[in-house]
């Protein structure tokens, strides 16, 4: 592992955990509902700063051997702190041109934020671009901007827009390459959906911003501000957490620390409890 790649297997394919960067987040953002001394208490017990949430922002890329899958984009040139998932990636001996398919598993500027250069291209030029029709229908609404922030809107619809002609509208469950299957789980945008990789019994779920912290997954009522649907978010948290748990399948957290934001999810009476791998940086 370098600063940005993590490779590994997953049955018989070949798997990279990218980095494109890490932003820090207000407390507040991260638990909107939680008293604030709560939730420094709960940081500090398990060694974390407790003046901001630094998070990574980790990607996954998997060659199955027939495609290589790119699930998010990052967050380009959105932040100064990030914008090095291009580099990361090259560093790996792939270039933008060689992704087959790019996985979006919803429109918030961290997971599409890569996806057009500075001249409006599409970046990964070769590739067909999966969207819940669902997480379209609602970017693209006159009802978008009464739920989300302007610049959101402005952003999805902008990017979405700007490769229209490459993306698939998945507006079922299942596999969508070979190995690779979507799962619905609306709720912090109508149509966000989990990355699901199978190979030779093995399993993994890319679990995207169905919960941002792994606190969330131990008192289960916290919550962002950012779900715009929170009861829905709640309904796919258990959702999702409960099939990771029960199948025991490696999960990569998107936002979880530390990089590469793997590890395993075990359900307890109050949640669940997220043990990240042995490395990480």
């Amino acid at each position: 592992m370098n600063n940005g790649n993590y490779h590994f297997r997953l049955g018989t394919f070949d798997c990279l955990a990218v980095l494109d960067g890490y932003h820090d987040y207000p407390l507040k953002n991260f638990f909107a509902n939680a008293p604030l001394a709560e939730v420094e208490g709960a940081l500090r017990e398990k060694g974390h700063p407790v003046d901001v949430i630094r998070t990574p922002y980790t990607y996954l890329l998997v060659e199955t051997g027939a495609q290589r899958v790119l699930v998010d984009t990052g967050l380009g040139g959105l932040s100064p702190e990030t914008s090095h998932l291009v580099d990361n990636l090259h560093a790996a001996g792939i270039e933008p041109n060689d992704i087959d398919a790019v996985v979006i598993t919803h429109a918030h500027g961290g997971h599409i934020g890569g996806v057009l250069d500075k001249e409006g291209r599409s970046v990964f030029a070769n590739a067909r671009y999966y969207v819940s029709q669902r997480e379209w229908t609602f970017w693209t609404s006159e009802g978008a901007s009464a739920k989300a922030p302007d610049r959101f809107v402005t952003l999805a619809r902008r990017v979405l827009g700007g490769i229209r002609e490459q993306v698939t509208l998945v507006d079922r469950e299942g596999e969508i390459v070979p190995g690779i299957s979507v799962l619905f789980a609306p709720g912090h945008t109508p149509g966000q959906v989990v990355a699901s990789v199978s190979s030779e019994g093995e399993r993994l779920l890319y679990t995207a911003d169905v919960v941002l912290h792994p606190l969330h997954l131990e008192p289960t009522d916290w919550t962002p501000v950012y779900d715009l649907l929170p009861d829905e978010a709640a309904a796919s948290k258990r959702r999702i957490y409960d099939l990771a748990a029960e199948s025991g399948a490696l999960v990569l957290g998107q936002h979880f620390h530390p990089f590469p934001s793997l590890g395993l999810v075990v359900k307890t009476e109050a949640g669940w409890r997220w043990t990240p791998n042995e490395i990480g940086i």
